[in-house]
């Protein structure tokens, strides 16, 4: 076969696959959450979280979350996931942007979120459509002075609503190194049993609607 026709035959089938890859990498940034967290109960810690979530402006998103369990010594477990928001999931994030003016970020605030003990850092970084980017950081180390505002928790919620919805969406992708509790996986999934046959590890997995991990026949 000659290099001519060769050519003709493979320049189409590249241009596809650079269209492709072009379209995978083109995601418009719209919000980054960096989630670092210690939960107490009582005197003790309990878990660490440490994750990070992207969301792109036509709701493409991507959750990458480390968590460990304190009180049983557990090792850490890694959980990613991948997926697309509904419409209203999107519209309900944007909603929530725009209600805390992300343009003006700035700095640091104040807030209690978890229970007395707990100590977290949490940064939402806003990306505007040209190259603006902002960062608020919600934190109770002592370093913020200012409490933080009404709608910049709303938009903490509502992002963390999003991941949640992302997380057990069936048709997200997602993967898991081996668990040992439910503390070693993010908020909403559970530390299950992941196939029918013997010889499978436990993975951080999206439970049954009842909450319990899912059964196989």
């Amino acid at each position: 076969m000659s290099r001519i026709r060769l050519a003709l035959l493979l320049g189409p089938a590249l241009l596809l696959v650079g269209a492709a890859v072009a379209a995978a990498l083109d995601w418009r940034p719209l919000l980054k959450l960096h989630d670092r967290h210690t939960t107490a109960a009582g005197p003790a810690n309990v878990a660490f979280v440490d994750q990070d979530l992207f969301v792109s402006r036509d709701g493409e998103a991507v959750l990458t979350s480390v968590n460990r369990g304190l009180l049983g010594n557990t090792p850490f477990t890694t959980t990613f996931a991948r997926g697309a928001a509904t419409r209203d999931q999107i519209a309900a994030l944007n909603a929530a942007l725009t209600a805390a003016r992300p343009s003006q970020f700035s700095g640091e605030c104040a807030a209690e979120l978890f229970p007395l003990g707990s100590s977290f850092r949490i940064t939402l970084s806003w990306f505007g459509r040209t190259t603006r980017t902002t960062v608020l950081t919600l934190t109770n180390d002592g370093t913020a002075t200012e409490p933080c505002p009404a709608a910049s928790l709303a938009l903490l919620q509502a992002a963390l609503a999003f991941e949640q919805a992302l997380l057990t969406n069936p048709q997200t992708s997602r993967e898991s190194s081996v668990c040992q509790e439910d503390l070693q996986c993010p908020f909403g999934l559970k530390c299950c049993y992941p196939c029918g046959i013997p010889g499978c590890e436990n993975r951080c997995s999206p439970p049954d609607q009842n909450g319990n991990c899912p059964a196989f026949p």
